[in-house]
């Protein structure tokens, strides 16, 4: 199991965002702890919560521990990524642009065949403080 120090750097989401999706990509499983450690509060924000448990839909035979809201740990053994509808919702304003940069990169590279499509119904904010715009990212 690969462990990384979700403090390295600035310390954010971004990393976590990376090694979830990337740990899914590899079907390698991943331990994150001190996530957020350089924010105040430190922890797993709704929106964290919410993408790394769309990748657990994604990676479909996965298993998450710790993935809720305030967590500073969580542990993601993935499992097979595959085609589907998915959805999130992180019962906050938190950026649905963000949910997007955790789960592309796992249906861009689906084991599905080429004919089936994915669909994500997301909810959240689009124009969230610290986040990409939606704008920026329709483009």
């Amino acid at each position: 199991m690969k462990e990384i120090d979700g403090s390295t750097l600035e310390g954010g989401g971004q990393i976590l965002r990376n090694a979830v999706a990337l740990a899914a990509l590899l079907q390698q499983p991943v331990s994150i702890s001190n996530i957020r450690k350089g924010r105040s509060p430190p922890g797993l924000k709704a929106q964290h919560a919410a993408g790394i448990q769309l990748v657990g839909q994604i990676s479909e035979g996965s298993h998450l521990v710790g993935a809720q809201k305030d967590s500073q740990t969580i542990i993601f053994t993935p499992g097979v990524v595959k085609a589907g509808r998915f959805s999130a919702d992180p019962g906050t304003a938190g950026a649905i642009t963000l949910l997007i940069q955790i789960a592309l990169p796992c249906l861009l590279f689906t084991n599905s065949p080429s004919s089936e499509s994915s669909t994500l119904r997301l909810r959240g904010g689009t124009n969230a403080t610290q986040a990409p715009q939606i704008d920026y990212t329709e483009q």
